[in-house]
């Protein structure tokens, strides 16, 4: 399909509930960061602490509530969402859907962002809280680690001791999870991001009644479905991009590797004396290129 085609096909397209890519940027960040939509975002960030066995919260204040102008304009926040928590923690959440080793820095980069904003100048060291870092990854960044949600700590080698609860940072990598790892409460947020049925994450947990009628909410609004079509549309072009680029990075190596192999075979056939013509012929190299050599 062309790009013309895929916009064609996109702008005619009925979106629904079940249709409606639960992992684009717009419509998670305001699942997660609409204002009166804390029990949802609630619900997913006591699933991934259950899940690594952790406290729970009760209730979590948005302190960067979705705001579709600037989400627009490119003046959101940095992170997707932004909470505290009634412990005092603050839960920051990203989702990102390509990406490498390098997101590994970036994380790190969103959470010391976070911490060294809980001090003013002036503020006493006492003042700062654990900052809880949820990373929704729809890649995989490691390969060595078989289950889909790893979470990391600052400890100390030798006896494993955990140096403070104040760095905490989770990976969710969607491609590793499949129904043999269930895990109860937040296998039902990885397979809403994955897009199964409403209906069957409904039975699984009932957070999903509520999380339906904001996503009905979301596909009823004309200015957050532009929105979210034109994500889309980005999302699409970038994949179409990185992939022609691989594709021409992938022809330049194998284009350079015949050069080398013509070159090699060019300097054995100059010590047998070969003539320049016939070399050239062989090789595909020009005259001009092997008289250099």
């Amino acid at each position: 399909m062309n790009e013309l085609e895929y916009l064609k096909n996109s702008e005619n397209q009925i979106i629904t509930v079940d249709t409606l890519n639960k992992k684009n940027d717009c419509f998670v960040r305001y699942l997660f960061s609409d204002k009166g939509n804390e029990n949802i975002v609630l619900d997913f960030i006591n699933g991934v602490m259950i899940d690594s066995n952790f406290k729970t919260f009760s209730n979590v204040e948005i302190l960067n509530p979705f705001n579709l102008k600037k989400y627009l304009d490119g003046k959101e926040s940095i992170v997707d969402v932004k909470c505290i928590t009634d412990d005092n923690d603050t839960v920051i959440i990203e989702i990102q859907l390509q990406g490498n080793q390098y997101f590994i820095g970036r994380s790190l980069y969103y959470w010391a962002s976070s911490y060294s904003s809980l001090l003013n100048k002036s503020d006493n060291y006492t003042k700062l809280a654990p900052v809880i870092g949820m990373n929704i990854l729809d890649f995989t960044i490691f390969n060595d680690i078989k289950d889909f949600h790893s979470c990391y700590l600052l400890k100390e080698i030798k006896h494993n001791k955990i140096l403070t609860d104040h760095c905490m940072l989770h990976y969710i990598e969607l491609p590793k999870f499949n129904l043999n790892n269930d895990k109860e409460k937040l296998s039902s947020w990885i397979k809403f991001f994955k897009g199964e049925n409403m209906s069957n994450l409904i039975k699984e947990n009932n957070i999903f009644e509520e999380v339906e009628k904001r996503c009905q909410s979301f596909i009823d609004s004309d200015p957050l479905i532009n929105a979210y079509r034109k994500k889309e549309w980005n999302e699409y072009f970038y994949k179409d991009m990185m992939n022609v680029e691989r594709e021409e990075g992938k022809l330049e190596g194998i284009k350079e590797c015949e050069k080398n192999k013509a070159i090699s075979m060019e300097k054995s056939m100059k010590t047998k004396n070969l003539d320049i013509n016939l070399i050239s012929e062989i090789t595909g190299l020009r005259i001009e290129e092997i008289n250099k050599l």
